[in-house]
């Protein structure tokens, strides 16, 4: 995007990049919710990802000049901020151990490289409950935006990214057919008034129901206390892009990466 500023009699254009950013806010599922899922189950060409919703601060992290840049709260250098590059820090420690500082440093180049940006929920003992307070302190990864296109990647570009690095994804339960929306809604329906419900019960309910499963330790990390679920439809779009290096010797290697594109569809919905 583009500015113009007026300087010294002269017009100057100042070219400004997003440092950081994540989803609209979201809306609580009404029935016109409910509607849409229909729809776009009957279409076929959709697949509903159901993703465990963690309930603390927002964290994004992005990287410039070979630093991570961290911010929350709508600001960088407060105490939410340093406590979630803190948390990040000890999560990396936890997966790589004396070779922390290089899965470290290969994150802030991903992220720069590839001009994404991280979407976290940062989770805390010490930060304010915003539901049970939870066993640990982590960080959930919940989206990983491109700063370029102003959009998300995949979620199995999410959970690669999560697992390489040895972040924390949220849980996710996907289902597809023209059956999906009823599939987890019967789920969902029959667990959303039973206030003693616990995560155990949730996650097998919804993993017996699901095409697909990926696992989050929700009740290692948090609680059996499960605050609820975010909803999207995925619209499959298969791209292929194809990044070269020249090798000092001149030989090319190819690398392809094929990554799925979601569509602009999220919405929450909570369990009780």
């Amino acid at each position: 995007m583009q500015n113009a500023v007026l300087q010294s009699n002269k017009v100057v254009y100042l070219e400004a990049q997003p440092e950081a950013i994540f989803f609209p806010k979201f809306e609580n599922a009404t029935e016109q919710a409910r509607e849409q899922y229909r729809k776009l189950a009957a279409a076929q060409t959709h697949v509903l990802v159901v993703a465990v919703k963690s309930s603390g601060s927002l964290f994004l992290a992005t990287a410039r000049a070979g630093a991570l840049v961290v911010s929350s709260k709508n600001g960088m250098g407060n105490v939410y901020a340093d406590c979630g590059h803190l948390v990040l820090l000890r999560h990396l420690q936890k997966a790589h151990g004396v070779a922390w500082r290089c899965a470290y440093q290969d994150l802030i180049h991903l992220l720069e490289e590839r001009k994404l940006s991280l979407g976290c929920e940062l989770v805390t003992r010490s930060l304010g409950d915003h539901a049970e307070t939870p066993a640990s302190d982590h960080l959930v990864i919940n989206a990983v935006l491109d700063r370029r296109t102003m959009s998300a990647v995949s979620p199995l570009l999410v959970l690669r990214i999560c697992r390489h690095f040895g972040l924390v994804a949220p849980g996710m339960y996907m289902f597809k057919g023209p059956n999906s929306a009823a599939d987890f809604l019967q789920v969902y329906d029959n667990m959303r008034w039973k206030t003693d419900a616990t995560w155990d019960e949730l996650h097998a309910a919804m993993s017996a129901a699901a095409w697909r499963t990926a696992h989050m330790p929700y009740s290692d990390l948090h609680s059996q206390v499960l605050e609820g679920y975010v909803c999207s439809y995925i619209y499959i779009c298969i791209c292929i892009y194809i990044y070269t290096y020249i090798h000092t010797y001149l030989s090319i290697y190819l690398s392809i990466y094929l990554s799925i594109y979601i569509y602009i569809y999220y919405v929450c919905v909570c369990v009780c």
